[in-house]
């Protein structure tokens, strides 16, 4: 066993014979318990956020170490902290001699980044000024300060760079031991002493700015709400939201503005820290002309860099299970998850605080603050980016820790045009092309995911199964979210998104716990590969089509399946209504707080009403990264848990609730906070104001804008709406000729099933040869239809069911419906964006009965379940020489029954839903990049 696995990762153990304060029993200490001393409160936070020690008071503090040479700061740290504690100190000497002799005594030259699981005890430099950076306890560096006369200064040093806080911190000079590289700002992960700090990264991307004007623009756009916040705004410590903008010829705004751009957001969940890394060393390589890959796409392109969750990075906390393991914190100073707080169209949980910069109350309705109090940070992130053009990709970099995958490439849930769901899908294939050529197979580095496993979270021959695979959110992670930044960027710019491919690469392999150079190198290298192509490809010039064959399509289009701001309740716009606020029917917001701790009788509750609407649930778990939470029912039935070791949600929602007292209950460690959110009324629409004090987004969508939005793509061949009146009259033939008009007929809805003129029209297409695509309540035209395989399905054999995701199962990959979707996939459309709230059984579907199919000589290609109901949600019958394809659940119409102050989208398919849309209708999808085909999907039919 080396040197390093023996030397433990010491971190809080407090001494139970000392006053000792952790950083959250030190928020609740008033400023007067630091009179007269030289390390305020505030700076006795920073210093217990950042070691993730428990801290003895100044005042209280046994000064074993007491010497000029060291600062107030470093002498409070070594003192203040457990005797076992290893403080990372910065030392400058007299001359080389003495730093020789300093590392002869404390190094490690035997240091190996195959063997060893942390970083080395000691690097040194010899020039500009000798000085070294070291972990020691408060006894070696008080047997230092009396053995080496030649220590000149010492003081307290956290982060990746060893010498950030001296005066020459930076420098083409050598590092030693000989096995450290020559660096300048962000050295090698090889060979960082820790993660990237906050304040270090500030002062080091300000010199790249300094140093490379040309290549390098940095801007402070804001700050997180700060440590301790919790909604009050009181005593925060607020750090800076960094912008780092990476171009050539940066300073010329005009043509900055013209560049397509990669956003990458790093670090919005404060405890996941490889985006941060990555970015940080890529921009720093570049800005030099030394990114070989990068630089020379940097004449048409800009990469910005959002710096995003300073609250989260500050933070570290000894973990549960270990209190030698340390985290960064995963939110803000509010305690909310940062990622759930966005404007995104669709659903709005009414516990979130999402952040419409520039058209927020000063004060939310039911607060006594307002979003620029509790998300300044999601504020400043929506104000600065709105004001980009041509944001082409922003990424949300992750980290998962312990998936299957190396990394998972997370499908946002905005809708996009052909070309956008291509351009994601072409982006995902070549990261996982390019990781595939690196590595190999997650076999190349199985020794050091195995020493992760065992050294971080004690698994047992931990080596990932693939290093890359993609889908939905709900595929990946499998539920599916609101609010998220993603949403909110991919949606339109008239919805206030900013109209871009989004995407959340996950970075598995790891718990982002103390950093572990043996294993960081692998996780920097993944996101390195990552961002390369989003760069590559947002530089690239890309296309996608539609081949027909030269058919041409009809969709039947219907009023009934359009939804308008102007039908809800609560607006100016609804006939005979006014908003209603102040009277008996309006809009009213009940929220309560409560404590949960774990075991039996532990447990908060809020209660539910015949005029409730929805009953949301937020918790905070604090550190935790096990135990269960669940959500009981009136009648003291399980509704749903959440089990925090394997997923990120924290909250419930439940549509209609029933009326009586809900609760929540925790097992597990520790303290669960809880927020109850109750929206009454006695309409049918909640008056967004009244929940966000956000004015109703005006809106007109109906989801067959979809094939419109296709349209345009076709290489051949028309598309066409129809009404169900055109269809009626004779549109789909050419007079009474017996020829069609067009080839394909697509219908997602039953208007006109009782309409024998209508359903004739259809049959008469149907047994001329045309195609038919039924989608949705569409299906149930099968009952009346006279037609194949058709006139074999009643209605006794169709049904209505609600699912939690529209999701597909038992699914058969050779049908041809299927071509081209992965294992991973099952996800059709992504609910959220249309209004339905995922994992609550509102998505509808129509599946037709199994032996009923069957019976009919119908192919089936995937299935649905919902309440116990289930059946064929996908496949096709035969009709002579047509085909009728069936997709159960894909185009739904909006649902308006929940919050949605920011409008909604005509439709959210997925990569899947979109590829199964074309599949029915015999389209071959074709992808271009730099002229070139690179793929195609489906087959001509």
């Amino acid at each position: 066993m080396s040197k390093q696995e023996t030397r433990p990762d010491t971190v809080s153990n407090p001494d139970e014979e000392s006053n000792r304060y952790t950083y959250e029993e030190a928020t609740e200490l008033d400023e007067s318990a630091f009179d007269g001393d030289t390390i305020g409160r505030r700076t006795f936070l920073s210093v217990a956020a950042a070691t993730g020690a428990a801290l003895t008071l100044p005042g209280a503090v046994s000064a074993e170490v007491s010497d000029d040479r060291v600062t107030d700061l470093g002498e409070f740290v070594v003192n203040a902290t457990p005797d076992s504690y290893e403080a990372t100190l910065v030392l400058e000497f007299e001359d080389v001699d003495s730093v020789h002799s300093f590392y002869d005594e404390f190094g490690e030259p035997d240091w190996d980044i195959d063997e060893d699981l942390r970083a080395t005890k000691v690097v040194y430099r010899e020039e500009p000024t000798p000085a070294a950076h070291a972990y020691l306890t408060e006894a070696e560096l008080s047997d230092a300060l009396d053995t080496f006369d030649g220590i000149e200064f010492v003081d307290y040093s956290p982060g990746a760079n060893p010498f950030w806080t001296l005066e020459e911190p930076y420098g083409d000079y050598d590092v030693f031991p000989e096995y450290v590289e020559e660096f300048d700002v962000f050295p090698r992960v090889e060979d960082a002493r820790d993660w990237t700090s906050h304040g270090e990264t500030g002062q080091a991307l300000d010199h790249l700015a300094e140093e490379y004007p040309d290549m390098v623009s940095v801007e402070r756009i804001g700050h997180g709400p700060g440590w301790p916040n919790v909604f009050t705004g009181e005593d925060p410590d607020q750090r800076d939201i960094y912008i780092a903008e990476l171009t050539n010829d940066v300073q010329d705004r005009e043509a900055f503005a013209e560049k397509e751009k990669a956003v990458f957001i790093v670090g919005i969940h404060g405890n996941e820290r490889a985006g941060v890394e990555a970015g940080s060393r890529i921009l720093e390589s570049a800005a030099k002309g030394e990114a070989e890959d990068f630089n020379p796409l940097l004449d048409d392109i800009a990469i910005v860099y959002v710096y995003i969750n300073p609250d989260g990075w500050t933070i570290r906390k000894p973990t549960l299970w270990s209190p030698n393991q340390l985290s960064h914190y995963r939110g803000n100073g509010s305690l909310l998850d940062t990622n759930r707080q966005y404007p995104t169209i669709g659903w709005a949980n009414p516990s979130f605080w999402p952040a419409d910069a520039g058209n927020e109350p000063d004060v939310r309705p039911g607060y006594d603050v307002g979003y620029w109090d509790v998300v300044p940070d999601a504020m400043a992130t929506v104000e600065h980016l709105r004001a980009y053009e041509n944001v082409e990709y922003l990424c949300d970099y992750h980290m998962m820790g312990w998936a299957s995958q190396m990394v998972l490439n997370l499908e946002s849930n905005a809708a996009y045009d052909h070309d956008g769901t291509h351009n994601l899908d072409e982006v995902n294939r070549r990261i996982g092309a390019a990781m595939e050529d690196y590595w190999g197979s997650p076999d190349a580095i199985a020794d050091d995911t195995i020493r992760a496993g065992a050294d971080t979270s004690w698994r047992s021959n931990y080596v990932p199964n693939t290093l890359f695979d993609y889908g939905s959110i709900y595929d990946s992670l499998g539920y599916n979210i609101t609010g998220g930044l993603l949403g909110w960027a991919g949606q339109p710019e008239e919805f206030g998104g900013l109209g871009a491919i989004t995407v959340a690469p996950e970075l598995g392999m790891r718990d982002a716990t103390n950093w572990r150079p043996y294993i960081e190198r692998h996780l920097e290298t993944a996101y390195y590969l990552s961002q390369l192509e989003y760069a590559r490809l947002c530089a690239a010039d890309t296309n996608a089509t539609v081949a027909t064959d030269g058919q041409d399509t009809a969709y039947v289009t219907t009023d009934e399946l359009t939804r308008r701001s102007a039908d809800l309740s609560h607006t100016d716009e609804s006939p005979g209504r006014g908003r209603g606020r102040g009277q008996d029917r309006a809009t009213e917001v009940r929220r309560r707080h409560g404590t949960v701790q774990p075991g039996p009788g532990g447990s908060a509750s809020a209660s539910s009403e015949e005029r409730t609407h929805s009953l949301a649930a937020q918790f905070d778990a604090g550190d935790a990264e096990e135990g269960v939470v669940r959500l009981l029912n009136p009648g003291g039935q399980v509704v749903r848990e959440i089990d925090l070791a394997e997923s990120d949600e924290t909250g419930f929602y439940v549509p209609n609730p029933a009326s009586g007292d809900w609760s929540v209950e925790y097992e597990g460690e520790g303290d669960v906070e809880v927020e109850f959110v109750t929206i009454e009324t006695d309409e049918e629409h909640p008056d967004p104001w009244e929940a966000f004090g956000y004015e109703q987004t005006e809106y007109v969508v109906n989801p067959m804008q979809f094939f419109a939005d296709l349209e345009p793509h076709l290489e051949d061949g028309g598309m066409d709406g129809l009404r169900v009146h055109d269809v009626r009259v004779g549109r789909l033939m050419r007079g009474r000729s017996g020829r069609r008009r067009y080839d394909k007929v697509v219908i997602s809805h039953d208007v006109g099933r009782d309409d024998d003129r209508y359903v004739e029209a259809i049959e008469e297409f149907v047994e001329a040869g045309g195609d038919l695509v039924l989608t949705d309540t569409g299906l149930y035209l099968l009952d009346a239809l006279e037609v194949g395989d058709a006139a074999n399905i009643s209605e006794d054999d169709l049904q209505s069911i609600e699912v939690g995701i529209a999701n597909l199962f038992d699914r058969d990959f050779d049908h041809y419906l299927l071509s081209g979707i992965r294992n991973l996939q099952h996800e059709i459309w992504k609910s959220p964006q249309v209004g339905y709230v995922p994992n609550t059984n509102d998505q509808p579907a129509t599946v037709v009965d199994d032996d009923a199919f069957a019976a009919a000589g119908g192919d089936v290609a995937g299935r649905m379940s919902g309440d116990g109901v289930g059946g064929v949600a996908a496949g096709s019958l035969s009709a002579g020489d047509a085909e009728i394809n069936l997709i159960g659940s894909a185009l739904p119409p909006a649902n308006q029954r929940e919050l949605h102050p920011f409008g909604m989208a005509d439709y959210a398919v997925s990569f899947m839903g979109h590829t199964m849309l074309c599949n029915a209708l015999g389209f071959e999808q074709r992808r271009f990049v730099e002229g070139e085909l690179v793929g195609t999907w489906g087959e001509l039919r």
